[in-house]
């Protein structure tokens, strides 16, 4: 059942506005204005709105996910010129990989904004501005220094650090010298590049711990574990792809750099330029299929991509290189580096101890995920089992307070447990009416209130049809203790028909007297007292109020005014029953207006000129209601044929 809130007119929302001299509210549009300045008034606010910081979390942690997802890309921009033994750079790679990668620092630039302007208007709330007087700006930036996040700050500043940029594109032509300390440049931005990964990976975890917490839920938060956890494998899978592929190519340089130790010429100062005449020294030095040579270059880990040709430039097929590298990644991710067969060099040993650690990391993870899924889970069933215990109690006393059969208990019983579990919201004992389906609910209406029904003088002998179909337009509703339905002298709406509890309808001496037989009519079936300075009606289970409303609509014609009640009534007790509304009786009253009127007490006699006009207007409303919905379901040449070809003069009468 739904409980009845009196809302004043300024509470009905920003959405509705009222219409000066037509007593109604209408909706109102948003003007162009409203969106213009929208993100104009979100500067000037004291306060970030919740919402706005709820979707800035959501839009950074998919910034980032995308940033950390394209940022290998660079270590696909060097390739290997088979023919000439040199190193040459993908130019069209190379300029989509830096251009989306200043794009993804501006995010990571306005979200250090973002938190900076929120410690700002956290401090702007609680001191008022004297900050721009002299010596005060000085104390105000301190202030809000010392308000920052600093570690959501400093992860976001580490994370836009041009490392790749620098290390690619800078250091990598380094390496086509011969000097012995630009060779040695090639492990130093390998450590620095594979550390820029923690911030930018602990930065999507922050940011799905709050949104965790802001969401609230159990689901919620097992759901944005498992989706990072999900994607933790998979970028750590491409990542390591990725450096693998970058890593084959400095084997293969480090094999050409051992083949020309002791050379002269060439071969001694330009490695791996292109143009230069090493091709046939090269080839035989680093054979890819070394089965027939005797002094080899163990290529290690690394030799499947170098027989695979992903590192040549004339592989055109740029999605072909990467998912291959992806599924080694992968693979042995998976595999927790189980089949690796690595060769003596350090940096490759550390590259391959690096993917077993990590994919046993992961793995933890996921274990702990699950520890901690089957824990709330249990949690969460005993808590469930609590809830049902204690609700079963309040739907048997639900049942037979009303008198309802119990074959609606297991109907209702199911449904809890569907709403505790699935929806994962709590049941108000007071509402457990909406805990049964739609014709559920029809058949207790029926059961209550068709009983009511019947003791109303114009119900008492229409049919059962007519009583169902009104039954059917019969809104729940709880009225607290001591708590007013209706004021004396307020419009009259709706009548109440009483399930449970206890109501006062009292008159004062003053309106007693125009009570007259409206409030005798209203009081049939009901214990009334009477004293010298008013009188006061008991209504308990079983009566109704409103009777004046039923009478209103048998002798008026439309419903531009309602009826003024001349009584009071409070609840004495909670008060559960049915109110049926004004429009929802009008309705009532055209459908079946021969009905009301062959059995309505007040146009029995004395029929007046207006209760003609009255009946008169419910049966051509009832006849022209008819007409359209016949001419609906027929086809236009139908009505051709009836009225002689003229479908126009017929429809225009």
């Amino acid at each position: 059942m739904d409980k009845v809130v009196m809302n004043s007119d300024a509470e009905r929302g920003p959405e509705w506005s009222y219409a000066p001299g037509t007593q109604s509210f209408h909706k109102a549009t948003p003007s162009k204005e409203n969106y213009l300045s929208k993100f104009k008034k979100l500067l000037k606010e004291e306060e970030l709105p919740s919402q706005f910081e709820k979707m800035w979390n959501k839009v950074f942690v998919l910034a980032c996910v995308l940033a950390v997802s394209l940022d290998p890309l660079f270590f696909y921009i060097p390739m290997i010129d088979k023919k000439q033994k040199c190193i040459v750079m993908d130019s069209k790679l190379k300029t989509f990989a830096i251009v989306f990668r200043l794009l993804s620092d501006l995010t990571y630039i306005m979200d250090i904004i973002y938190y900076i302007a929120k410690a700002s208007k956290a401090l702007k709330r609680e001191k008022p501005p004297l900050v721009w007087k002299k010596g005060e700006f000085r104390k105000y930036t301190l202030e809000v220094t010392r308000r920052l996040s600093w570690l959501h700050v400093l992860v976001d500043f580490l994370a836009i650090l041009p490392v790749p940029q620098v290390a690619i594109l800078i250091l990598l032509p380094k390496w086509k010298t011969k000097s012995k300390s630009s060779l040695h440049t090639k492990t130093f931005p390998n450590a620095v590049i594979l550390s820029q990964y923690v911030p930018r990976i602990f930065r999507i975890y922050l940011s799905c711990v709050e949104f965790t917490r802001s969401a609230g839920m159990v689901a919620g938060t097992l759901w944005v574990k498992g989706a990072l956890n999900f994607f933790l494998y998979i970028l750590a899978s491409h990542i390591l792809g990725s450096f693998w592929y970058f890593f084959s190519i400095q084997r293969e340089t480090s094999c050409w750099k051992q083949a020309c130790q002791g050379k002269t010429g060439q071969c001694a100062t330009r490695i791996c330029d292109c143009g230069s005449s090493n091709a046939t020294l090269l080839d035989l030095s680093c054979p890819k299929d070394p089965s027939n040579t005797t002094t080899l270059f163990d290529f290690g880990i690394f030799l499947d991509a170098l027989k695979s040709d992903v590192v040549d430039s004339n592989l055109n097929d740029f999605p072909k290189k990467v998912f291959y590298c992806f599924w080694w990644g992968l693979r042995h991710l998976s595999s927790l580096g189980d089949n690796l067969e690595t060769s003596t060099y350090t940096w490759e040993n550390c590259f391959a101890v690096s993917i077993s650690i990590i994919g046993l990391l992961l793995f933890l993870y996921l274990i702990g995920n699950i520890q901690i899924y089957m824990q709330l889970a249990a949690t969460r069933s005993e808590d469930i089992r609590q809830k049902m215990k204690s609700k079963i109690i309040d739907i048997d006393t639900w049942i037979e307070k009303n008198d309802l059969p119990k074959s609606w208990k297991p109907v209702m019983v199911q449904k809890l447990q569907h709403i505790l579990e699935k929806e994962n919201r709590d049941v108000d004992v007071e509402n457990l009416f909406s805990l049964l389906p739609a014709a559920d609910r029809m058949s207790i209406k029926h059961h209550l209130c068709i009983k009511i029904l019947r003791k109303v003088r114009v119900f008492q002998n229409m049919k059962q049809s007519v009583l169902e179909d009104i039954c059917s337009h019969l809104k729940p509703v709880i009225y607290g203790e001591n708590s007013y339905i209706v004021r004396d002298g307020d419009p009259l709406d709706r009548m109440l028909f009483v399930t449970q509890g206890t109501l006062l309808a009292f008159t004062s001496s003053r309106s007693n007297s125009n009570a007259g037989s409206s409030s005798s009519a209203s009081s049939s079936g009901k214990s009334i007292f009477s004293t010298s300075s008013g009188s006061m009606r008991r209504l308990k289970k079983g009566d109704y109020h409103g009777e004046e409303l039923l009478e209103w609509s048998l002798t008026h014609l439309s419903f531009t005014e309602f009826p003024i009640s001349t009584a009071n009534v409070m609840c004495h007790t909670k008060v559960e029953g049915f109110v049926l509304k004004a429009n929802d009786l009008l309705n009532a009253v055209k459908r079946y207006w021969w009905h009301f009127k062959r059995l309505s007490p007040y146009s029995s006699s004395n029929v007046s000129h207006l209760q003609v006009e009255r009946w008169q207007f419910l049966a051509s409303s009832v006849i022209q209601t008819l007409w359209r919905r016949k001419r609906a379901k027929k086809p236009a040449n139908y009505f051709r044929h009836v009225h002689g070809g003229n479908l126009q003069g017929s429809s225009d009468k």
